[in-house]
């Protein structure tokens, strides 16, 4: 098939010219970008005969707008330089149903993160009713994942390449602490946790993360003055709940971390919720 693009030049020879920077500046486009695009294919300039410098015309322009089409519709710059050089109608078509299937799924990924953003203001504005409460239910199932032990990052391939996906994912991926049920030093670990309907339907990549599943659980809202880690004493209110309500731990405690902000006198205040599974009773 013949390069279309290169195809028009040919017959744009007499049409009127500009520079870099005069189709820059008509269709809001940096002389680089267009020069970058031009290094790719995408538009073939003519070249002034007495000093080799780049000369545009509107069939160039033309070519860079569809770039930008292609470029809002997800459209990488290797398949936007193919599609308008190398494809047939149906090739084309193709191409276009492509990129509207990408569309959609990054549509579905934003009402989801959307729905994030929801429960995060839910839970920042029950505070008010909630601070300091200790209640009973169902901690809702959850994959989770280590990033950070006390005062250092994991640092091992697995964990970089896990912390970075499930950043990406925040808000509807929680700030999450952890204290494990079988460390006596009850060291403090942070990570990042999604309920598991929601890591299922954003096909959340669960590389170096664990499933917990739905438990009955003692839950705290709570908060912490000027303290710039969480520590294990903080978690005493509930604790002692659970010992005069004679309930017995049964796992790890899972909470997340739900706001930072200044306080009266510039304290710092961080809230959180924690959840700490007891033996099957019936709470509910």
């Amino acid at each position: 098939m013949k390069n279309r693009i290169n195809a028009d030049q040919e017959k744009t020879r007499n049409f009127h010219q500009y520079t870099v920077g005069e189709m820059a500046g008509l269709l809001s486009m940096s002389a680089p970008t267009i020069r970058f695009y031009d290094s790719q294919g995408a538009v073939v300039p003519h070249r002034d005969e007495d000093n080799q410098y780049r000369k545009y015309t509107v069939v160039d322009g033309n070519y860079l707008i569809k770039m930008k089409e292609l470029k809002n519709v997800g459209a990488s710059l290797q398949d936007s330089v193919r599609l308008l050089n190398d494809v047939d109608l149906e090739e084309y078509c193709a191409g276009f149903r492509q990129l509207e299937q990408a569309e959609q799924k990054r549509i579905e990924r934003q009402q989801l993160l959307l729905q994030g953003f929801q429960r995060k203001i839910a839970l920042i504005e029950s505070l008010e009713t909630e601070l300091n409460q200790i209640t009973l239910g169902m901690r809702p199932a959850l994959w989770r994942m280590d990033h950070q032990i006390e005062d250092q990052f994991r640092a091992q391939k697995a964990a970089v390449t896990a912390r970075a996906n499930w950043t990406d994912w925040m808000p509807a991926a929680d700030l999450s602490f952890l204290f494990s049920a079988e460390d006596p030093e009850h060291a403090l670990h942070w990570g990042f946790a999604m309920e598991a309907p929601l890591a299922e339907a954003l096909e959340l990549d669960k590389q170096d993360s664990v499933y917990y599943p739905a438990v009955p659980c003692v839950r705290m809202v709570f908060c912490t003055h000027n303290e710039v880690f969480l520590r294990y004493e903080n978690l005493q209110p509930a604790l002692s709940y659970l010992e005069k309500h004679a309930f017995a731990l049964a796992g790890d405690i899972l909470g997340r971390s739900i706001a930072r902000v200044m306080g009266k006198e510039n304290t710092i205040i961080h809230y959180y919720d924690v959840w700490l599974p007891i033996k099957d009773r019936e709470i509910l």
